[in-house]
């Protein structure tokens, strides 16, 4: 019972730790170039590692569709899929335009976050049957998701290439 106790304990501290985290991004001066070239250079980057789920030039935010990559096992969770979040932003301030991203990795595992699920008086002694709670709940929207770090390297990567890429344009 104890040995259950401190498991619980050690990944609801990882869960948490990994929940309160600031979203930093890395980010990179472009020099001497419009916004606009910027973006559209920043666009075509982010899609050779990433499919665009959107992008907002107004806003300068390129936001990827999560992308299934191949992770280490982890030691508390074992092997899970594991998966890349990324987004990429344009901005300008003070006449300087700056590129800024993020790749985030992401672990799934519903076993964990179910046995974590606080006891409450909603759910200590259920009116519905577990088939009537998760019926209605597509197989996406019933996967758990944690960030468990970044790809600090791919963070790089694309900030390079994105400069190289406008350092070529006239």
């Amino acid at each position: 019972m104890r040995r259950v106790v401190l498991t619980s304990a050690l990944v609801g501290a990882v869960l948490l730790t990994g929940g309160c985290a600031a979203q930093q991004y890395r980010s990179q001066p472009l020099g001497e170039v419009s916004y606009g070239q910027a973006f559209q250079a920043a666009r075509d980057v982010f899609s050779q590692y990433f499919s665009v789920a959107s992008a907002d030039r107004d806003s300068g935010r390129i936001v990827a569709r999560p992308k299934p990559v191949e992770a280490a096992p982890s030691r508390l969770l074992g092997a899970s899929p594991a998966r890349h979040l990324a987004t990429l932003r344009v901005r300008e301030k003070d006449g300087q335009v700056f590129a800024q991203v993020r790749v985030e990795i992401q672990r799934q595992d519903v076993g964990a976050f179910r046995a974590m699920q606080p006891v409450t008086a909603d759910n200590e002694l259920p009116g519905r049957t577990p088939a009537q709670d998760t019926a209605a709940v597509s197989a996406d929207q019933n996967q758990a998701w944690q960030t468990t770090g970044r790809d600090e390297a791919l963070e790089r990567t694309v900030l390079n290439d994105l400069l190289q890429r406008l350092a070529k344009q006239p």
